[in-house]
């Protein structure tokens, strides 16, 4: 506490009143216990700085990870007489239906002349004019 000891000795020799004595005791205590919270703060802020360093690599490690698995789901969309088609990894490179409304596989028979969706509680459908679902992915083309 080298800093209070010049002013201490200061007061002494010049016969102060003991107030004087008492506040720079005082100081001398809130100094002590400013200290002793900067150091607390100081431990405190390289432990948040610590996590957040590793929060920072979790993050990048992340959005890594998500780059990989859109590129790896990545699928040609159109919609193409009401009806959603996907092509990609999941559906072999081939056009597939697809409801427009839930995104879930939708079907149709040969002769019959609506798609629907696979989704029970869906309940999409759409009606096809003189083509049938297997015209149509031919008309996506390749």
């Amino acid at each position: 506490m080298g800093l209070f000891d010049g002013i201490e000795k200061f007061i002494t020799e010049h016969g102060s009143a003991a107030i004087l004595v008492q506040q720079l005791s005082f100081a001398k205590e809130q100094f002590a216990a400013l200290e002793k919270k900067v150091g607390e703060l100081q431990t405190e802020n390289g432990r948040l700085q610590a996590r957040l360093e590793r929060v920072g690599v979790d993050l990048h490690d992340t959005q890594m990870e998500l780059q990989r698995l859109q590129k790896e789901h990545e699928e040609e969309v159109r919609v193409h007489r009401c009806i959603e088609f996907r092509r990609g990894k999941r559906t072999g490179n081939k056009w597939v239906a697809f409801c427009p409304k839930c995104h879930m596989p939708a079907f149709s028979r040969e002769s019959v002349i609506f798609v629907t969706c696979t989704d029970p509680a869906c309940k999409w459908s759409a009606r096809l004019e003189n083509i049938t679902l297997s015209q149509i992915i031919i008309e996506l083309g390749a």
